[in-house]
């Protein structure tokens, strides 16, 4: 039993199955193993309560502590291999509930070696004299697989010798080495100095109610990656885990945006082909990888390691394994405006007009406040005759209120500034307890029809959080549910034509016993969901708009980067959000995603101060994407990041000069930036990309510059991320290097001090670029 609620007794082993915040009345550890202490904490209406634990035959009566307010909490000591059934007794109410502890088994020796065209069968052997298969292959260029307890695809032609008690196996870029005795392997680049040490020392844990299976490398001195992660680059050190979820600002070492991936500056890298939860421990030299699987699901696990000629070169054959970067329309490369205030058309047209009126381009509108947020598919104040749950609307049965008189007219006028328009859109089906016919119409047919995740006895699964609780959600891997799904939001392409879609969450979904159309369970959707949400409405934007609209993201996982854009989601408008956002940029790069940006200045609390907005604007102006964005407000004063609000709130002219300054920049590097973008996610390689990793010789030097990156080939970006910073030391990469506003040359491998007053960011381009000249001219004639 994993939950039960009685009138006088509560006790929910998993609490919810959040990762991090745990519930007064769970079980800690969730999932016990060998060598674990075990709490068992449970509410109940008495004053006493006691529990029975049983194990091997023995039963044991054991006390529980009252922690007051109704809370108690007992310790089931120690736990090993074997199977144990507790019962809480309080009150005359009694419950009981059971948990399995595992045993850990590792590989000891390699039994057998059968090599085939393209793949080598390994038998290895257990401690407890059991066998587990084992697969070598080689899916690409650089790249061997190592799959444990699954089968492989074939892969490149491969040639294997074995001499010795050593195995050696070559595919195209890569040269894998196993010595049978040790079990050590290695990969290598031949020809070249990259190498990657593993071992098949694999350990796993069988018998448990949740399976673990360990894989092990050499992390070496630096690894980077692991997804789009606000914190310093290098992540030796901690350990990680990789789960889609959402932290509402202040995210730290959580993130939306996960990928089992790291990268060495030797030029290696591993990744994970798996999508359950995962762990990186990398705070030792050997480095332990662990993924969590559920009994009913294959013990298997896939390891690929990655060399390359440099570092981004292994980003690079990651990203061609996960399906590509793909690429905006241009249009999405000018400057976006947004905010939650913006609730109904006169306010919406007002901010539009005043952009035209003060001059400053603008190439996207995102809308999030536009729907009556019950079926996220109707505008707000609309009014309309319901229909079945099945069926879907179109213009014409809408006569529209008050807060949008006239979308269509609306999206009209923006187009007609060359404003493209997206709307914002959950993958959730809202709980509204009051009455709306449409909601529990569709709610029903929702139901009715199986269209939403699932819970293990077959009933709909509602959301658990604090996130749109007790909301449906939509069972993307079901036909029936994405045709019925997007069919209601087609008039919004086809009768008012809208661009694209803000496809925000993507990060709720919690439990292990979670079903999908598709046959998978909980493990395997809590971060695989993002994708399979963000991949329909790509799919769906894609066709209604023939390849000339996007979706922008914030969730998302391994192969995000086929679905632009991703943006980093809440923060505050702090300082240490700049800083943290503009690591989290140059990390999401290195894990596959490339279209990426945040909101400028800060989305929550009160409007930035006018240097830190400026300072933001400056970076975001250099961003893959650039957009400002806020939360709403409820309070009296207005906290748009609109530049003209910056600027009238402070009394400061310059936040609106200075953003219009960097919004016609932008638009003046338009084809700067849509032809990077073009030419680097042809070969997998993202926009904004670590100095260090670039240069990886240099790597030492330029590390003390953690917020410097290069956006695109030829641009070195300096964002000034300091409060009351007049100037700004930039550390130069190998080559020669050219100032963009001044012109002056320098040599690379150098610390320059430049001049950085509010209004400029420092930025070099490559001296022996072919766009020096051109880009040089660009940043000078921007300043006049």
């Amino acid at each position: 039993m994993n939950d039960t609620l009685t009138a006088s007794l509560s006790h929910r082993p998993f609490g919810i199955d959040d990762p991090y915040k745990k519930l007064p009345d769970e079980r800690s550890p969730r999932d016990p193993a060998p060598g674990d202490r075990v709490t068992v904490n449970f509410r109940a209406t008495t004053e006493k309560a006691s529990v029975t634990l049983t194990s091997r035959g023995r039963r044991e009566h054991l006390s529980a502590t009252s922690l007051g307010d109704g809370l108690f909490t007992t310790d089931l000591g120690v736990v090993t291999p074997g199977e144990y059934t507790y019962t809480i007794e309080a009150g005359g109410a009694s419950q009981s509930f059971s948990f399995t502890v595992g045993a850990w088994r590792e590989v000891r020796s390699v039994e057998d070696v059968r090599v085939e065209a393209t793949l080598v069968h390994l038998t290895l052997g257990l401690d407890d004299g059991s066998t587990l298969p084992c697969i070598l292959s080689f899916p690409a260029s650089g790249v061997c697989a190592v799959g444990f307890g699954k089968a492989a695809g074939t892969g490149l032609e491969l040639r294997a010798h074995r001499a010795d008690g050593r195995l050696a196996v070559r595919a195209d870029g890569a040269l894998l080495e196993l010595d049978c005795s040790t079990l050590d392997v290695t990969v290598s680049r031949p020809g070249g100095t990259a190498v990657a040490r593993g071992s098949l020392k694999f350990r796993v844990l069988v018998g448990s109610d949740l399976a673990r299976l360990e894989a092990r490398f050499h992390a070496g001195d630096e690894l980077y990656g692991l997804g789009e992660r606000f914190t310093p680059q290098n992540r030796r050190g901690k350990l990680y885990d990789v789960r889609v979820y959402e932290e509402y600002k202040e995210q730290g070492d959580r993130t939306y945006l996960p990928a089992p991936f790291v990268v060495s500056p030797d030029a290696w890298g591993v990744w994970l082909a798996e999508a359950e939860p995962s762990f990186f421990d990398l705070r030792r030299d050997e480095a332990v990888v662990t993924v969590e699987k559920l009994p009913s699901s294959p013990l298997s696990m896939s390891l690929h390691f990655i060399v390359a000629d440099e570092p981004y070169g292994v980003t690079s054959a990651f990203v061609e394994l996960n399906g590509g970067l793909s690429v905006p329309p241009k249009w999405a490369f000018g400057p976006w405006m947004s905010s939650n205030d913006w609730n109904n058309q006169a306010r919406t047209l007002e901010v539009v007009r005043r952009t035209v009126q003060e001059d400053i381009p603008a190439t996207v509108l995102v809308l999030e406040a536009w729907s009556d947020e019950s079926t996220f598919y109707i505008f707000n104040d609309a009014a309309y005759t319901p229909k079945p749950g099945s069926d879907a609307f179109a213009l014409s049965d809408f006569t529209f209120g008050e807060r949008w008189p006239d979308p269509k007219g609306m999206i009209a006028e923006c187009h007609s500034h060359g404003v493209h328009v997206l709307l914002w859109q959950i993958p959730v089906q809202k709980h509204v307890p009051e009455d709306h016919p449409q909601h529990h119409a569709d709610e029903a047919h929702m139901s009715a029809r199986g269209l939403g995740v699932r819970d293990a006895d077959g009933t709909p699964y509602r959301c658990k959080g604090w996130w749109f609780t007790d909301g449906l959600v939509v069972d993307f891997t079901n036909p029936e549910a994405r045709e019925w799904w997007f069919a209601k939001r087609a008039y919004l392409f086809d009768d008012l034509g809208i661009d694209g879609m803000k496809t925000d969450g993507g990060e709720h979904l919690w439990g292990r016993d979670l079903r999908t159309f598709d046959g998978r369970r909980g493990q395997e959707l809590f971060n695989a969901y993002a994708n399979d949400y963000v991949g329909a409405y790509h799919d769906f934007v894609s066709s209604k708009t023939r390849g000339n609209g996007l979706t922008f993201s914030r969730a998302g996982f391994t192969g995000a980067g086929k679905y632009p854009a991703h943006w980093a989601g809440d923060e505050n408008s702090t300082w240490s959000a700049l800083k943290a956002s503009v690591q989290a940029g140059v990390s999401a790069g290195i894990s596959g995603v490339s279209m990426w940006t945040w909101d400028i200045g800060g989305f929550s609390g009160d409007i930035p101060s006018v240097e830190l907005y400026l300072r933001s604007v400056a970076f975001g102006a250099l961003c893959p994407i650039m957009q400002y964005h806020s939360e709403f407000n409820a309070a009296k004063d207005n906290r748009d990041r609109t530049p003209w609000n910056i600027a009238e709130r402070h009394g400061d002219p310059r936040a609106l000069s200075v953003y219009r300054f960097y919004a016609k920049l932008r638009m003046s590097l338009l084809d700067y930036v849509d032809a990077e973008a073009r030419e680097m996610s042809a070969v997998g390689l993202p926009l904004m990309r670590s100095p260090e990793l670039v240069y990886p010789r240099a790597r030492a030097f330029l590390h003390d510059d953690p917020h410097a990156y290069l956006f695109g080939r030829d641009l070195l970006v300096c964002p000034v991320v300091e409060k009351g910073a007049l100037a700004r030391e930039v550390r130069l990469p190998p080559g020669r290097w050219t100032d963009v506003w001044s012109g002056a040359e320098f040599e690379g491998e150098r610390v320059v001090l430049v001049p950085a007053p509010l209004e400029r960011i420092p930025v070099f381009v490559r001296t022996d670029s072919e766009r020096a000249s051109v880009l040089v001219e660009i940043f000078r004639g921007a300043r006049g």
